[in-house]
């Protein structure tokens, strides 16, 4: 009878242990990446005597890019599942200060703070069970992207329109995911050493020269965005954000091997997410963001899931016509079933690798392509919507699908030279 129940609290531990390691690292994406995403979120004005040079040191964006930063060095450099949870710890520590605290210094402090608890757990996920882990990892950056629109709105919606109300929910999930953290220490859900990266240097190379990029593109679109009223002129376009698409796509490429091919995933997903989710949507995003994860555990076809993107890319034509429910169906059906399909299929990859693509679509918080103003007048009766593209449309249209295309191309040249390595012993 002992050894029956020895054999049974063995396997039951063993069995929490499985479940608790996705858990924790899940919430912990979530809310490292839901405190990045909810700063570059923010649009940060110009000051008249510095050019907006200050988006460089003293803006949300900043924060956003030095966080991306701190999540890919710890990644990357992380040997010990003990120097994992230390940086966590600190980061623990340090996210409610920013959030509580109004300081000169809050907004890089909260970026710190959460790219140590986003590197970290991406460092984890090279431990064991590594293909679980790092689907954990995307499900919970992913959903942080469709959970920090509803989840901001209705923190100021009753605040007096001030965006200074404290993040209760973040402080509210911070406490749970640290209970998460201290349960999973004590029963050495993460025991073994992560796996150790290779090109480390190349990799710290790109994973600083995203962000960087991105901070640098953020400028000029400030600018842009300013500009308005200026000289009469009454709406504006941005192209700038073109460079976008090669520099990841290099990025891919610059990577060891083929870790990059999930790079080229956060690329389709950049060029197709666009907008933001109500609640009850949302709720539906994350549903089908786990349906496409298990698809793509089970059937790994990373470039179905890439075609699936050009159809949601192309759907966007239809927005603001009466045939909206096609895009809507398109961003709230497709597009998340296909970002699961698509990175479920290219996992397991390096720890570094995968940190890059998660920040990607946050350290590079610029669209593509845009087109913003008003018009000069507001008409005093309804306009029969009707399906009439303008040449912009078509324009901005055929740029995203050529976004997605081009990533699909270049996942398609990366795995057609697959070397054996590795990361392959991974896939169980």
């Amino acid at each position: 009878m002992r050894l029956g129940a020895d054999r049974l609290r063995r396997v039951t531990s063993t069995a929490v242990r499985r479940v608790l390691g996705p858990v924790t690292i899940a919430l912990g994406a979530f809310v490292a990446a839901l405190a990045l995403t909810t700063m570059a979120s923010r649009y940060d004005a110009l000051y008249a005597d510095d050019a907006g040079l200050h988006l460089f040191y003293s803006s949300a964006t900043s924060a956003s890019a030095l966080g991306s930063i701190v999540a890919v060095i710890i990644a990357a450099t992380v040997g010990k599942p003990r120097n994992a949870f230390i940086a966590i710890g600190f980061g623990i520590v340090l996210l409610p200060v920013a959030i509580l605290v109004d300081t000169p210094v809050d907004l890089h402090l909260g970026g710190l703070a959460a790219g140590l608890i986003l590197g970290s757990c991406a460092a984890l996920t090279g431990t064991r069970d590594r293909r679980i882990l790092q689907c954990a990892l995307v499900i919970g950056v992913v959903s942080a992207f469709a959970a920090a629109g509803p989840l901001e709105s209705n923190r100021i919606r009753y605040s007096d329109y001030s965006a200074q109300t404290p993040q209760v929910y973040l402080l509210v999930l911070l406490g749970v995911y640290a209970a998460l953290f201290v349960l999973s220490g004590s029963m050495s859900t993460f025991d073994a050493s992560p796996a150790r990266t290779q090109g480390t240097s190349r990799v710290l190379l790109v994973g600083i020269v995203i962000p960087v990029a991105g901070l640098v593109l953020y400028l000029p679109f400030v600018r842009s965005v300013a500009s308005l009223g200026s000289g009469g002129a009454m709406q504006s376009r941005w192209l700038l954000g073109l460079a976008v698409v090669p520099l990841l796509v290099g990025a891919a490429f610059a990577l060891p091997a083929v870790s990059g091919t999930v790079v080229l995933a956060a690329l389709a997903y950049l060029a197709t997410a666009t907008g933001s989710f109500e609640t009850s949507t949302a709720i539906v995003f994350v549903a089908l963001l786990l349906a496409g994860t298990a698809v793509g555990w089970r059937w790994p076809f990373p470039l179905t899931g890439m075609g699936i993107l050009v159809v949601v890319a192309a759907a966007a034509l239809f927005a603001d016509t009466p045939l909206e429910m096609i895009d809507t169906i398109a961003k709230t059906v497709l597009l998340p079933f296909a970002t699961g399909l698509v990175f479920a299929s290219l996992v397991p990859t390096t720890s570094p690798a995968l940190t890059i693509a998660v920040t990607a679509p946050i350290a590079v918080s610029v669209p593509i392509v845009a087109e913003f103003g008003w018009t000069a007048y507001t008409p005093l009766t309804s306009i029969e919507r009707t399906f009439s593209p303008s040449a912009w449309e078509w324009t901005s249209t055929a740029v995203s699908v050529l976004s997605v295309l081009a990533a699909g191309i270049g996942l398609a040249v990366l795995q057609r030279h697959r070397i054996s390595e590795p990361q392959d012993s991974g896939r169980a």
